[in-house]
């Protein structure tokens, strides 16, 4: 699609190829895909409301095209989802992570609800948002597993962002098996995404931050030594101590030493051991901490075991790291932090329609759905990486009285600083001939009604 046919078709959709932001990621796609491509970018950042690929191309001003054209973007066009992201995290890494920083990567997995029989790998999957009732946590839809990395911005410098840098679908038993494809856990596809980030980022150290579904020897014994681990640890694992000196005896050299009482076990036997610590965050809690060999899970790597309760007792929680410089404030202040995941999960469900789109076959659910997830990260990177307050915007005077300015935006602000950004230039661009006003405005108009 020549230039000039997008500013006179689509005027809106041309603001965001004018500030660059888009044209980091052209390379990716033929010159008429680029053009579907930045229409339904700019579609899925100005709707409101469901983000069904319809909506998403009414919002961005489409007229003249079919709708077809933009479904065939996401079930045939020839594209790839993780050309998307490596580009997005070549930009992080260039414009919000220090050369010397080890890079904070979260995995986890989350439940994308759907309805209807036909959607491609559909079953019932495991969903633990808050419900009315408890113990419903079996949701008809799919799951996915994703990646994001932790930035922190000078401007918000105690708070972390959670930004997606890939995602997988999970596919069920069932469905590799109607497929003959090779079954794969969530820790495998973990850990394939673990591969590709350490593949885009050779010179960088990782520190992986998981919850306990994670603790899978087939993903944590293929960690290279650049990645570090922080997780839970079950208050029922088998641990060892290390593995002594090799005396001059016939047989087998012993794999690890003695075996060492259970976590929960050894805590109760030291109950005076408990010492009190602060954590960045202020909060406080009693600590105790030993090293230890996890055979089961990470074999001859030893982890620096952490229990944790609250000051003066408590039911104790249990944490590791495979990083032994770590202290044990760092390991907790490590884990708390890995609930910017969640808030990600939530945001990207509430504001960018997660679970909203329509498509039945293999390719379209995919890329969808990784596409909106893929849109959440570059608003938040397009935010931070100018670290401007100003462009918070507008706010009512009751909000001002309870937000200061240090406090972090939320993902709406950023979204709607973005949106204001793009309809701003859409009507002020000044690339346009003086006659296109008009039609840029009753485009704009329409919108806008189309975006509610």
């Amino acid at each position: 699609m020549r230039v000039q046919k997008l500013v006179h078709d689509y005027p809106i959709t041309w603001t965001v190829g004018v500030n660059g932001l888009l044209l980091n990621f052209a390379a990716a796609f033929t010159q008429p895909t680029f053009g579907v491509f930045a229409l339904l970018f700019t579609g899925a950042v100005l709707v409101r409301g469901r983000h069904t690929v319809t909506r998403m191309i009414f919002t961005a001003g489409v007229r003249l095209a079919h709708h077809a054209r933009f479904h065939r973007f996401f079930s045939q066009a020839r594209w790839e989802m993780d050309d998307l992201w490596r580009r997005l995290v070549a930009l992080l890494a260039d414009r919000l992570l220090a050369s010397d920083e080890t890079v904070r990567m979260v995995i986890d997995e989350t439940a994308q609800r759907k309805t209807g029989a036909k959607i491609y790998g559909v079953g019932m999957v495991y969903d633990n948002r808050p419900k009315a009732k408890k113990g419903n946590d079996l949701q008809w839809g799919l799951t996915w597993v994703v990646a994001s990395v932790q930035i922190r911005v000078p401007t918000w410098g105690g708070h972390v962002f959670a930004v997606p840098v890939l995602a997988r679908l999970y596919r069920r038993k069932a469905v590799c098996r109607a497929q003959g494809r090779p079954f794969r856990t969530k820790g495998l596809l973990a850990l394939e995404m673990v591969e590709r980030l350490l593949a885009w980022m050779p010179d960088r150290r990782f520190l992986l931050l998981v919850d306990g579904n994670y603790n899978d020897g087939s993903l944590m014994q293929a960690l290279p030594e650049r990645v570090d681990v922080v997780g839970r640890l079950r208050h029922d694992a088998a641990v060892y101590a290390p593995k002594p000196k090799r005396r001059k005896r016939a047989g087998r050299p012993r794999l690890h030493g003695r075996r060492l009482a259970r976590p929960q076990e050894r805590v109760a036997r030291r109950a005076d051991r408990w010492r009190r610590v602060t954590l960045p965050n202020g909060a406080a809690c009693e600590v105790q901490s030993w090293t230890a060999l996890w055979w089961k899970v990470h074999r001859e790597r030893p982890i620096r075991a952490v229990a944790s309760r609250r000051p003066g007792g408590g039911e104790p929680e249990f944490f590791y790291t495979t990083n032994l410089s770590l202290s044990p404030a760092e390991v907790l202040s490590a884990y708390t932090e890995r609930w910017s995941i969640e808030c990600l999960f939530h945001e990207v469900k509430e504001r960018m329609g997660f679970e909203d789109p329509q498509c039945r076959t293999e390719r379209a659910v995919e890329r969808t759905a990784a596409f909106l997830l893929w849109t959440a990260g570059v608003v938040q990177y397009w935010f931070l990486s100018r670290g401007d307050p100003a462009l918070i915007g507008w706010r009512p005077r009751w909000w001002s009285k309870h937000r200061r300015p240090e406090t972090p935006p939320s993902f709406s602000e950023m979204l709607a600083a973005m949106r204001r950004e793009i309809l701003t230039a859409g009507v002020f661009h000044r690339s346009a001939p003086k006659g296109h006003l008009k039609e840029t405005l009753h485009t704009l108009i329409e919108s806008v009604a189309h975006a509610a």
